[in-house]
């Protein structure tokens, strides 16, 4: 009996251990990035999660203003152009399970060779800087 209370309490220290390791990532993404990466995450999630994702999704937005700001427009040929630069870059704390899903999501695309020129920068924010890891 007393080997087994050893025994979790061991376990729970190595648990709060990992968790007191882990620290926020800080990105500075421009307005496009900030695009790609809401375009990056989960259309579902659990009841948990939902929290996280809303909050998420709220941080990634455009403001009404910043929609101006990059007066999009598109061509008679199709092509669409913008002011991305219009918009100043913002830093976004991403924790531990938003990390997780844009990281998940970025190498899935990658693996799938499915890369589009819009995720580079953000692969690299997430993936490369991160020295690989994850």
């Amino acid at each position: 009996m007393r080997k087994a209370i050893i025994g979790v309490v061991i376990a729970l220290c190595f648990t709060v251990l990992a968790y007191a390791e882990y620290k926020p990532k800080k990105v500075k993404l421009n307005a496009l990035e900030r695009v790609v990466v809401g375009m990056l995450l989960p259309k579902e999630t659990s009841f948990a999660n939902w929290k996280i994702l809303n909050d998420l999704k709220n941080e990634l937005s455009l403001s009404e203003k910043e929609v101006k700001s990059i007066n999009m427009k598109e061509s008679a040929n199709g092509q669409v152009t913008a002011k991305w630069g219009a918009v100043p870059i913002k830093e976004i704390i991403f924790g531990e399970v938003s990390e997780g899903w844009i990281v998940n999501a970025l190498k899935e695309l990658d693996a799938k060779e499915k890369l589009l020129n819009e995720h580079i920068s953000v692969y690299e924010k997430f993936i490369i800087d991160s020295g690989g890891k994850k």
